[in-house]
């Protein structure tokens, strides 16, 4: 089923919230206005080593990142780039889901700036996201992609459910690749203890 389809469908549509949202997280559509708050975590070395797609290091990548973000809004509705706020913190990151490079595929993503890291945002804002593309929009599954090295990205996509589910190539860089489908969706899952 092709995302736009699935998107389309507004399966469960009173179910989920829109845009995403979670209890301390707030996600809203990106703008220009939002520019240099995006910049700053696409300087962000500790962010920018980790990403497989090109970097956002400059205002022209920034202005290119909002129109694709208002593409995919047009083209595959319920599906985007959102920017993400938490109270006491502002301006923490953003998160994904957007139509994979794979066909037919939909990716979840996110990233954050490191004030961020540590406090369960990126696992609380990826369970809204799983929420929404399968209660909202109804969509079959979810993939999830990471480079190699980050240590960070496998245990938190467990932790919603997926599974690893090999290796692909991603703009010409290796990436571990996750899948989750609607049916195994439950819930985020427990931590696991150093011992299980």
């Amino acid at each position: 089923m092709s995302t736009g389809d699935s998107a389309a469908t507004g399966t469960g549509a009173a179910a989920a919230p829109w845009p995403p949202r979670s209890r301390r997280i707030e996600m809203s559509e990106l703008h220009p206005g939002q520019s240099l708050d995006l910049l700053r975590l696409g300087l962000e070395s500790r962010v920018a080593e980790h990403i497989l797609d090109a970097p956002l290091d400059t205002l022209r990548e920034i202005v290119a990142l909002v129109e694709h973000t208002q593409r995919i809004r047009r083209e595959h509705p319920g599906l985007g780039i959102w920017y993400a706020t938490a109270a006491h913190l502002g301006f923490i990151g953003i998160f994904s889901l957007v139509p994979s490079t794979e066909p037919g595929q939909v990716e979840i993503g996110t990233r954050l700036l490191p004030k961020a890291w540590g406090r369960g945002y990126a696992l609380e804002g990826g369970t809204a996201l799983c929420e929404h593309a399968f209660v909202r929009l109804g969509l079959p599954a979810l993939i999830g992609l990471c480079t190699p090295g980050n240590r960070s990205v496998p245990p938190l996509l467990s932790r919603l459910g997926f599974e690893a589910d090999g290796t692909t190539r991603q703009y010409d860089r290796e990436a571990l690749r996750f899948r989750l489908r609607r049916e195994a969706w439950g819930g985020p899952r427990a931590r696991r203890s150093a011992g299980s």
